[in-house]
């Protein structure tokens, strides 16, 4: 019994120091690609046209989008503005972000506009429970704000019931001070 346990412990010892071994690693290069396509550019106007790899790629988050997508550098050699506030206008299918950026190539103010936005959870939440049997139709994201922050935003939002319909504007709970939106007629 003695040799088995013994000869157990010297095979173990023995396959676990060949385990060891170290593998040499060839050099890897890293390649950075846009997450969305810009398809359109007209740069003496400032108009920028994107094609998203996913639905609302580009409405989920705009700013990080253009930040990560839009080449400012050429956009002021193209159009010829190389110091100075630049005023660029990117848009796609469902909506549009204008932008204006400083001679120091900061983000200054952005203002955003977009059809068909899903409502947030508890914003919808709320909208259902006031207006139980309504059917939303269509609805409208509309925000601004100063540098990469949203500081005003609202959703004007369309509900239909038979033959009834009322037009709502809604502003998330950042904005206000009790609920989690504030939901008016419109």
């Amino acid at each position: 019994m003695k040799k088995i346990i013994t000869f157990i412990l010297v095979a173990g010892w023995v396959l676990n120091s060949y385990s060891q071994e170290v593998i040499q690693l060839e050099e890897t290069t890293l390649h950075y690609e846009p997450t969305g396509e810009i398809v359109f550019e007209d740069y003496s106007n400032g108009i920028v046209k994107v094609k998203e790899n996913y639905q609302r790629q580009f409405q989920s988050n705009a700013i990080a989008f253009i930040n990560e997508n839009f080449d400012l550098k050429r956009f002021r050699e193209e159009s010829g503005n190389m110091s100075g506030d630049v005023y660029v206008t990117v848009s796609s299918s469902n909506g549009q972000l204008r932008a204006v950026y400083n001679d120091k190539d900061e983000l200054v103010k952005t203002y955003q506009q977009f059809k068909n936005v899903p409502l947030p959870y508890d914003v919808r939440n709320q909208v259902y429970a006031n207006y139980l049997g309504w059917t939303l139709t269509k609805d409208k994201y509309i925000a601004s704000g100063m540098q990469s922050n949203i500081d005003d935003e609202k959703y004007i939002v369309h509900l239909e019931k038979g033959k009834e319909r009322t037009k709502l504007k809604i502003i998330p709970a950042r904005s206000t001070v009790t609920g989690v939106a504030s939901v008016e007629k419109y």
